[in-house]
């Protein structure tokens, strides 16, 4: 998903008609869902985002909620788009990755068959 989807996604969250933000999550759900995803991608307190929103309204929540969370899965967008530009690297990974899983199956297969004295 780029950041033009999750901006659009974002917009069309539903928020309450109180203009003043606050993270309620009991009074305000839907408000305080936004809050939340903005102080999980940016570290910060729920409360202390919703303080500095103010009295922003929902305009503001969803605006600040979008810059946080492009923010937050850019270098993630960056690191996919550079796997998928480069298929043939991103086969070796995964072959790679696949070797060390079963490495690490076959000796706990082995482990069980020892101690279900299974060894043959």
């Amino acid at each position: 998903m780029d950041a033009d989807t999750t901006a659009r996604l974002i917009k069309k969250a539903v928020t309450d008609s109180d203009r003043h933000i606050t993270y309620d999550p009991q009074n305000r759900p839907e408000v305080s869902n936004l809050v939340m995803l903005a102080s999980l991608c940016t570290g910060q307190d729920p409360n202390a985002i919703a303080d500095g929103i103010g009295d922003g309204g929902g305009g503001g929540l969803k605006k600040l909620v979008t810059e946080a969370v492009n923010e937050f899965f850019a270098p993630i967008r960056a690191r996919r788009t550079e796997l998928a530009a480069n298929p043939d690297h991103l086969l070796e990974i995964m072959r790679a990755g696949n070797a060390r899983a079963n490495a690490v199956a076959d000796h706990t297969l082995d482990e069980v068959r020892q101690a279900m004295n299974m060894v043959y």
